[in-house]
C-alpha cells in the first residue's frame, strides 16, 4: 500500500493536470475557416483542426509535466541534502558522545581504583583495631585475675586473724582460771581490773578504727568490682563495634562488586548498541526485530535482579532464624536450625518463592527480645558477690569474737601484756592491707585512664567516615553511568528518527514517481487513442 502522503500527492497532481488540459483545451481552438473552404473539404478540415489541436495539447502538457517533473526534482535534492546534514550532524553528535563516554569510562576507572585503595585502607584499619581489643582483652584478665588474688590474701590474713583471736580466747579462759585461784587479794584484783577495763577500752578504740578501716577496704573494693565491670561493658561495646565495622566493610565490597558488573553489563549493552546500528545500516527493516530482542533482554535482566533480591531476603531469613536458635540454645532450636538450612538449600535452588509474608520481620522482633532477656540475666547475676559476702561474715566472726574477748579479759598484766602484743601484731597486718589496698586502688586508677582513651573510638568514627565517602563515590559514579546510558540511548533514537525520515521520504519519492509515470502513461495512451 503506498502512504497517506503518496497518495495525497498522487490526487494533487492529478487535479492540476486536469486544469492544465483544460486550459490547453479552451487555448488551443483554432479560428473558424471561411465558409469556402468548409464547403470545398468538411471533413479534411475537422480532421486536421482535431490533430493540430492534440499536438498543440500534447506539447503544452509534456512541457507542463517536464517542468513539474523538474520542481520535483529540486526539491527532492534539497530534502536529499538537509537529510544528509541532519545525518552529518548526529554523527558529530555521536562522535562526541562515544568521546565523553570514554573520559567518563578512565574516571571511572580512577575513581574505582581510588575505591579500592580506601577498602585496603579500611581493612588495615580495622586488624589494628582488633589488635588494640586483644590487648584490651588481655589486661582485663590480668586485672581480674590479680584482684582475684589479692581477694585471695585478705582471705588468708582474715583467717590466721580469726586463730589468732581464738587463741587469745583460749589464753583469756586460762587466765580466767588462774584468777580464780589466785583470789586471796581482792584489792589488788579490783586494781587490776580497772587498769584492764582501761586497757580493753583501749583495746575496743582500736578495734573500732580497725573495723571502719576494713568497711572503707570493702567499698573501695567494691568500687574496684564496679570499675571492672565498667571495662567488660566497654569491651563488649567495641566488640559490637568492630562487628558492625565488618559488616559494613563486607556491604561496601558487595556494594564495589555490583558496579563492577553494572560497568560490563553497561558495556555488553554498548557492543549491542554499536552492532544494532551498524545493521541498521544495511538493512532499516531490521529494527523492530532489535527492540524485540532489547526488551527481552530486559524482562530477562529484571527476572534475574528479582530472584537475586528474593535470595537475598531468604539468606537474611535464615540467619536471623539460626541467631534466634543459637540464643534459645536448646534441642528443638538446633532441629529447627536444620530444618531452616534444608529449606535454604531447596529454595535457592527452586527461586525461593516459599518466604512468608512478615516471617522476616516477626523473626527480627524475636530475635530483639532474645538479646534483652540475656543482657536482662547478664545484669541480674554476678560471681563476686560470694567474696563479699564472705569476708563480711568473717568480719562478724571476729566482732563477736572480740564482744567475748572484752567480757573475758579478767586475767593478770603480764599475759595482757601478750595479748597486746598480739593485737598489735594484727594492727601491722592490717597496716598492711592498707598499703595492698592503696596499691590496688592505684592499679585501679590507672586502668581507668586506660579506659577512657579514646584512641579507639575516634579510629572507628574515621572509618565510618570512610565508608561514607566510598558509598558516596560509588554512588556519584552509578550516577555517571547512568547519565552516559541516557545520552547513549537519546543518540540511538535520533538516529533511528533520521532513519525512518529518510525511509518516509524514499516511499513518498518513490510513490509520486510512480503517479507520474502512471498518468503520462494514461495519457499518452487517450492521445493515441
Amino acid at each position: 500500500m503506498e502512504p497517506p502522503a503518496a497518495a495525497a500527492g498522487a490526487a494533487t497532481l492529478e487535479l492540476a493536470l486536469e486544469e492544465e488540459l483544460a486550459l490547453l483545451a479552451a487555448a488551443g481552438e483554432p479560428p473558424e475557416p471561411p465558409p469556402a473552404a468548409a464547403a470545398r473539404d468538411p471533413e479534411l478540415l475537422s480532421l486536421i483542426r482535431q490533430k493540430e489541436k492534440d499536438l498543440v495539447l500534447a506539447a503544452r502538457l509534456g512541457k507542463a509535466l517536464l517542468e513539474r517533473n523538474q520542481d520535483m526534482s529540486r526539491q527532492y535534492e534539497r530534502m536529499h541534502k538537509e537529510l544528509t546534514d541532519k545525518l552529518e550532524h548526529l554523527e558529530q553528535e555521536k562522535h562526541e558522545l562515544r568521546r565523553r563516554f570514554e573520559n567518563r569510562e578512565g574516571e571511572w576507572e580512577g575513581r574505582v581504583s581510588e575505591l579500592e585503595s580506601d577498602v585496603k585502607q579500611l581493612q588495615d584499619e580495622l586488624e589494628r583495631q582488633q589488635v588494640h581489643l586483644r590487648e584490651a582483652d588481655r589486661e582485663k584478665t590480668r586485672a581480674v585475675q590479680e584482684l582475684s588474688e589479692q581477694n585471695q590474701r585478705l582471705l588468708d590474713q582474715l583467717s590466721r586473724a580469726s586463730e589468732v583471736e581464738r587463741q587469745l580466747s583460749l589464753q583469756v579462759h586460762t587466765l580466767r582460771e588462774d584468777f580464780r585461784e589466785k583470789n586471796s587479794s581482792s584489792s589488788q584484783h579490783i586494781v587490776r581490773l580497772e587498769s584492764l577495763q582501761a586497757e580493753i577500752k583501749m583495746l575496743t578504740d582500736r578495734k573500732r578504727e580497725l573495723e571502719h578501716r576494713l568497711s572503707a577496704m570493702m567499698e573501695e573494693n567494691d568500687l574496684l568490682q564496679g570499675t571492672v565491670e565498667e571495662l567488660q561493658d566497654r569491651v563488649l561495646i567495641l566488640e559490637r563495634q568492630s562487628h558492625d565495622k565488618d559488616l559494613q566493610l563486607h556491604q561496601s565490597q558487595l556494594e564495589l562488586q555490583e558496579v563492577r558488573l553494572s560497568y560490563r553489563q553497561l558495556q555488553g549493552k554498548v557492543e549491542e548498541l554499536s552492532e544494532e546500528r551498524s545493521l541498521q545500516n544495511f538493512n532499516t527493516t531490521s529494527t523492530s526485530l532489535l527492540s524485540e530482542i532489547e526488551q527481552s533482554m530486559e524482562a530477562e535482566e529484571l527476572e534475574q535482579e528479582r530472584e537475586q533480591l528474593r535470595l537475598q531476603l531468604w539468606e537474611a531469613y535464615c540467619q536471623v532464624r539460626y541467631l534466634c536458635s543459637h540464643l534459645r540454645g536448646n534441642d528443638s532450636a538446633d532441629s529447627a536450625v536444620s530444618t531452616d538450612s534444608s529449606m535454604d538449600e531447596s529454595s535457592e535452588t527452586s527461586s525461593a518463592k516459599d518466604v512468608p509474608a512478615g516471617s522476616l520481620r516477626a523473626a527480627l522482633s524475636e530475635l530483639k527480645r532474645l538479646i534483652q532477656n540475656v543482657l536482662d540475666g547478664a545484669d541480674s547475676t554476678s560471681s563476686r558477690r560470694s567474696d563479699d559476702d564472705t569476708l563480711e561474715e568473717q568480719i562478724r566472726r571476729t566482732s563477736e569474737d572480740s564482744r567475748a574477748l572484752r567480757e573475758l579479759m579478767e586475767g593478770e598484766r603480764g599475759k595482757l601484756r601478750q595479748s597486746l602484743e598480739e593485737l598489735q601484731r594484727l594492727h601491722s597486718q592490717v597496716t598492711l592491707l592498707s598499703v595492698e589496698m592503696t596499691t590496688l586502688k592505684e592499679e585501679r586508677d590507672r586502668l581507668r585512664g586506660a579506659a577512657e582513651d579514646k584512641e579507639t573510638s575516634e579510629r572507628l568514627l574515621q572509618a565510618i567516615r570512610d565508608r561514607d565517602e566510598a558509598i558516596a563515590k560509588k554512588n556519584a559514579v552509578e550516577v555517571e553511568l547512568a547519565k552516559c546510558k541516557i545520552d547513549m540511548m537519546s543518540l540511538n533514537s535520533q538516529l533511528l528518527d533520521a532513519i525512518q525520515q529518510k525511509v518516509n521520504l524514499s516511499q513518498q519519492l518513490e510513490a509520486w514517481q510512480f503517479a507520474s509515470s502512471g498518468l503520462f502513461t494514461i495519457w499518452l495512451l487517450w492521445f493515441l487513442i
